[in-house]
């Protein structure tokens, strides 16, 4: 019983401090409104979400409601790729990233911050 409850208590402490690393990381990071290497990627689209329901698509500022239009009007070859903001929750990123996967007609890909296009 002793090894149990040893593991148990180092597997919450372990939880906890994963937890409080992860959000440490997520207050540190900012969006990248345009992606690196600017109009080299043709081709690739990229959704951004920042904080405050703001959307920007290939670095221009677009409203939710124009977002079907644009993703719609890809050419057949792109790739749409999702970038939240860093300082989104978690909740809100997996909504917003399954909304444009229903509105767009081509697969949409989960960009994380730190890993870039």
């Amino acid at each position: 019983m002793n090894h149990a409850l040893a593991a148990l208590v180092g597997l919450t402490l372990l939880l906890c401090g994963s937890v409080a690393a992860l959000a440490d990381l997520a207050r540190q990071r900012q969006p990248r409104l345009r992606p690196p290497g600017g109009p080299s990627l043709t081709g690739a689209v990229w959704v951004v979400q920042a904080p405050g329901d703001r959307w920007f698509v290939n670095g221009e500022p677009v409203s939710r409601g124009r977002l079907p239009g644009l993703l719609g009007s890809q050419p057949a070859g792109s790739e749409i790729h999702f970038l939240p903001a860093a300082r989104l929750p978690l909740g809100e990123v997996a909504r917003s990233l399954a909304h444009l996967r229903a509105i767009s007609p081509r697969p949409v890909g989960l960009a994380l911050p730190e890993a870039g296009p």
